[in-house]
């Protein structure tokens, strides 16, 4: 069970900031994983 009851907030699952609460977008609604994010990158 984690914690996010007592964080408040969606807890990150995955990616540099794993762990910590979910950051919220300017309008409040909470940011969504960035569609590129587990994709390998191009070099």
């Amino acid at each position: 069970m984690s914690n996010s009851n007592k964080r408040r907030g969606p807890i990150v699952k995955t990616g540099p900031t794993s762990g910590n609460v979910r950051s919220r977008n300017a309008d409040g609604t909470w940011r969504r994983k960035r569609s590129d994010a587990e994709k390998p990158r191009k070099n």
